[in-house]
């Protein structure tokens, strides 16, 4: 039998104390973590990567025949019918340069809404779960890239020059990979409990195609509807983007532009903390 001595509580000793702080008052993503888990995110985006292009014959080739096929047929439909304005620059270059940026924004949907589905990741090693959407945008980029090139040599067969605005483009680039993934964000979490989502997507993005001044111009948009037409952050993305590369005009007013870029804005940092928020549960439904 144990004796009294054993079956004692045991007592801590007098100088020692138990400190409870309070947990932070609101969610918030812990960048200093995020950088820790660099190499996971490394890891995440070439398994995106490769994923993607996996038992292709034409590989990379994709990502130049989709918006060459789709600005060739935008030419044929709408440049010539419509007789779109493009203020001097011919209408393919026009719809190829709102391409490139607009289909790296689709994927990013597309991708982001099922990154955290039956992955198999979620329930059996901690990472912070953003890298997953992360891993997404970043990605992604490969493909913008290889349109870019395309798009350079458009503006040389074209004898586009750039000016000094060409300086600005990363930071265009910037405000797409944050449009595209606060808006991703939104869907990564969104899918995990209602998975029509996914479902819906194709046709939400066909839509919005339809709102976002990809095959015209800013300036056809009547003006009793700009007020609805500029809440769109990719409209301020598209028109940032087209004045870093041709040097133009906007063709929307600076203030439209801030509207539009701000939206964009409350999009990521809602997206942010509403994802923070839903973290720690997660892994409970990402896997099911």
């Amino acid at each position: 039998m144990m004796s009294d001595a054993a079956l004692a509580p045991v007592r801590s000793p007098l100088n020692s104390h138990t400190l409870v702080q309070p947990g932070p008052k609101t969610p918030a993503v812990d960048l200093p973590e995020l950088w820790r888990y660099r190499e996971v995110l490394y890891a995440l985006t070439w398994r995106e990567i490769k994923i993607r292009y996996a038992q292709t014959s034409v590989g990379l080739g994709w990502v130049i025949l989709q918006p060459v096929l789709t600005t060739v047929v935008l030419t044929l439909l709408v440049g010539r019918w419509m007789n779109v304005p493009t203020e001097g620059l011919p209408y393919s270059l026009f719809a190829f340069s709102g391409l490139a940026p607009w289909l790296y924004f689709t994927h990013v949907l597309t991708k982001s809404s099922t990154c955290m589905v039956n992955t198999g990741l979620l329930s059996k090693a901690y990472f912070p779960r953003l890298l997953l959407p992360l891993a997404v945008a970043i990605g992604g980029l490969i493909d913008l890239f290889v349109a870019g090139a395309v798009l350079a040599i458009l503006m040389a067969y074209f004898r586009v020059g750039i000016t000094i605005r060409i300086a600005a483009l990363p930071g265009c680039l910037l405000l797409l990979v944050a449009v595209a993934l606060g808006i991703g964000i939104w869907l990564a979490v969104l899918n995990l409990y209602y998975r029509d989502v996914a479902h819906a997507l194709p046709f939400v993005t066909q839509i919005v195609f339809f709102m976002t001044p990809v095959a015209y111009s800013s300036a056809l948009v009547p003006a009793k509807w700009r007020a609805l037409f500029i809440l769109n952050p990719m409209v301020g993305v598209l028109e940032c983007w087209r004045w870093a590369l041709f040097g133009k005009a906007l063709d929307i007013a600076p203030w439209h532009l801030a509207v539009s870029l701000g939206a964009g804005a409350v999009i990521l940092a809602a997206g942010l903390f509403y994802f923070a928020h839903k973290e720690p549960v997660l892994a409970d439904v990402g896997d099911t």
